[in-house]
């Protein structure tokens, strides 16, 4: 039973910094001090593979704050985010597809992201579906249905976990 409360007591630390590290870099972006909070966002998202320090490192080399604008960089840790199910993150991805932004353009692959987010009830890709759609012939619908209920099952909500709602 000591062993127990001895593990609990590490993990609650071990955490404890990550989230306020986390807090500080949103607090530095939220007030444009960008390089303190890309160099805060960069060590978290590779250090911890923490999805929301993934998705500002995203948005700073899709905005170029804090970093030398890039949409493949971009691209790369909107990836990353998405896969950790943040929403805003996969509907973001969607649009770096849609658009060949930091990615060759394909319909099906931003299709299915847009799904993934609208199963997270994301508004913004539950608006962009249609646009996806229409884009996609019948056998590239069927082959996009195909490969969203893939990227669902793998990156979908969970039962009971809340919902990773962020700023930018």
């Amino acid at each position: 039973m000591k062993k127990l409360g001895v593990i609990i007591v590490v993990l609650c630390l071990s955490i404890t910094p990550a989230l306020a590290d986390f807090n500080d870099g949103v607090y530095a972006y939220s007030i444009g001090e960008y390089r303190r909070a890309y160099n805060t966002m960069r060590s978290l998202a590779e250090t911890s593979d923490h999805g929301l320090a993934q998705y500002y490192l995203a948005m700073m080399y899709f905005r170029g704050n804090g970093a030398e604008q890039s949409y493949e960089e971009a691209a790369k840790w909107f990836r990353k985010a998405a896969e950790q199910r943040v929403k805003q993150a996969q509907y973001q991805l969607g649009e770096f597809y849609m658009n060949g932004r930091g990615l060759p353009r394909d319909y099906e692959y931003a299709y299915a992201w847009y799904r993934v987010g609208a199963e997270h009830k994301h508004k913004k890709s539950i608006d962009a579906l249609d646009a996806a759609k229409s884009n996609l012939s019948d056998e590239e619908l069927k082959e996009a249905e195909k490969l969203s209920r893939e990227f669902i099952k793998k990156f979908g909500p969970l039962p009971d976990q809340p919902e990773k709602n962020i700023g930018p």
